[in-house]
């Protein structure tokens, strides 16, 4: 049988005699940083800087397209880092970001870092070098011309989105231009692929068989916009949120309960979806100070946690669509922008009552996550309730239950607060 990690150990110990209540619960700090611990020790690649789909730093299946890095995760999993370290005052995973920062932005040079490590490891052969040499003479350079895979760009736009929205959050922290240029090259890469066309919005894919808008691209595009705007000053990203939210409202994403995947679509209630237009909503509140889109935001909270179905009785969140693949992080990610919408509230002394509810609902999914969600390796589970079927754990579902865990410290506005504007620059053309 495998063993776990002391620290895996002691967690899963303490869910046991915690769901029995037999304990009080470990600091939620306390806590935070052990999960951070367990997801690096599990996934992280030192070669690489960022972490991989799979435990263990298996470069050769990285090589050979095997295991690669959970890529728009990574995104969500340095902001959960980002709002922890702003939440408890500390600093503490500033230079590992910077290092991904590196490492990551020129994604065709990770290459060449994989090979000399697979050759230090003795893990190269004379064959792959002739493979590797004849690689290189076919360089895609349609690609490479459009700047793929450099700046955390990539054909999935909201892929791109998550990255934007990190480095922006990476930006008020450091203050360091190099986030902010990120975020305006992500923001004109989203921009450039607003396509009416193809009754968008900005598209999801630019491949040409996935050509269409849907909710989570666009919800993204929202909140990069708003928060470039507030970032900036610029009149064009204000004119972009405000574009993209009555792209959202013409075409109905939110049908008055929740929102759904994509234009025409019925009751496909996914829990991110629901997240991202909250914040979306919340960052053009932040961008405008007009208290009508922070109604809206309520709003769509209330039907999300009353009439959406992705709530039990008592509160908690579920995936009443089912966990599988990437939704196994979903919940983490509304439970971020609940969080949001609720300390903005909090500080705006504005609608008491849902602020209340929002937080119940938190705090009710975090106390049942931490009572039936943790497995027996010590990770979080893809379902929060008990009773759950789904008991699968891995780099999405910790991710997703650290995000939870860090709603319920203080304010989670502070890493979305402006910082101070920016010198007078070109923003993207439409």
């Amino acid at each position: 049988m495998k063993r776990l990690p002391l620290f895996s150990f002691l967690l899963v110990l303490f869910a046991a005699r915690f769901a029995r209540g037999e304990i009080a619960p470990i600091p939620t700090q306390d806590r935070i940083r052990a999960g951070i611990v367990q997801l690096n020790q599990l996934y992280w690649s030192p070669t690489l800087n960022i972490w991989l789909d799979r435990p263990g730093d298996d470069l050769r299946a990285h090589y050979e397209g095997r295991c690669n890095p959970p890529w728009w995760p990574s995104a969500n999993a340095l902001e959960t880092l980002l709002d922890f370290m702003a939440a408890t005052g500390t600093s503490e995973y500033v230079p590992a970001i910077e290092s991904l920062y590196e490492s990551q932005k020129d994604h065709p040079g990770q290459r060449a870092r994989v090979v000399a490590e697979l050759k230090r490891r003795h893990q190269w052969s004379d064959d792959d070098e002739k493979a590797r040499l004849r690689e290189l003479e076919k360089v895609n350079e349609a690609k490479a011309d459009t700047g793929y895979y450099s700046n955390f760009q990539n054909e999935y736009l909201d892929d791109s989105g998550w990255w934007a929205i990190t480095w922006l959050k990476m930006y008020h922290r450091t203050r360091a231009e190099k986030y902010l240029t990120t975020a305006r090259v992500i923001h004109a890469h989203m921009a450039k692929n607003w396509k009416p066309e193809k009754k968008g919005g900005v598209i999801w894919c630019e491949d040409e068989d996935k050509q269409r808008p849907n909710a989570i691209t666009n919800s993204l595009f929202l909140i990069v916009s708003a928060r470039l705007y507030l970032a900036t000053h610029e009149q064009t990203y204000l004119d972009w949120a405000e574009k993209t939210l009555g792209w959202l409202r013409t075409n109905a994403l939110y049908d008055g309960i929740a929102v759904v995947d994509a234009p025409g679509h019925r009751g496909d209630y996914w829990s991110y979806n629901q997240g991202a237009f909250i914040g979306g909503l919340t960052a053009l509140y932040h961008a405008t100070e007009r208290q009508e889109y922070l109604d809206q935001a309520v709003k769509v909270a209330d039907t999300v946690l009353h009439r959406s179905g992705l709530t039990l009785a008592g509160g908690v969140l579920i995936e009443k669509l089912g966990s599988n693949g990437d939704a196994c992080l979903f919940k983490g990610i509304l439970v971020r922008y609940l969080a949001q919408l609720r300390d903005t509230l909090r500080t705006a002394k504005l609608h008491p009552a849902a602020e209340r509810e929002i937080d119940r609902c938190i705090r009710a999914s975090v106390e049942s996550m931490l009572r039936h969600g943790i497995g027996a390796d010590g990770l979080f589970r893809a379902e929060w309730h008990e009773g759950a079927k789904d008991l699968r754990t891995n780099f999405n579902t910790e991710v997703s239950g650290l995000a939870a865990l860090v709603a319920i410290l203080p304010d989670q506005t502070t890493s979305t607060a402006p910082a101070p504007a920016a010198p007078a620059a070109s923003a993207p053309s439409r």
